[in-house]
């Protein structure tokens, strides 16, 4: 039986999902912070294949070190994936809980 309340059932739109990253990460320090933390315990969890864990740490390293970096990444971030592989690194992104649980999706368009 489906559970209206379940997520999987109610996926929003992806790119709706991304441009609210983005939105989190353009005004939250602590946002890259957690998502590097994300990587870092994933990688030591060994249970994730390490490429797209180790892409996404450089690009946001690289986005911490240089304003034009980070515009660039969130512009890309906004936009629907340019190719499989912009889409493949999105599928193991490290933007999830902490700062990032407001971007989850609620059923009805209200969050409890």
């Amino acid at each position: 039986m489906i559970q209206p309340a379940d997520y999987h059932c109610f996926r929003p739109d992806p790119a709706v999902r991304w441009q609210a990253i983005a939105n989190v990460l353009a005004t939250s320090s602590l946002a890259w912070d957690w998502a590097l933390a994300n990587i870092e315990r994933w990688l030591a969890g060994g249970k994730l294949h390490p490429a797209p864990l180790l892409e996404w740490r450089r690009l946001i390293q690289s986005a911490r070190d240089s304003d034009s970096l980070r515009d660039s990444l969130l512009a890309s971030m906004r936009l629907p994936p340019a190719d499989a592989w912009h889409d493949q690194l999105r599928s193991c992104a490290p933007f999830v809980g902490g700062p990032f649980d407001s971007t989850a999706p609620s059923v009805g368009g209200a969050r409890p």
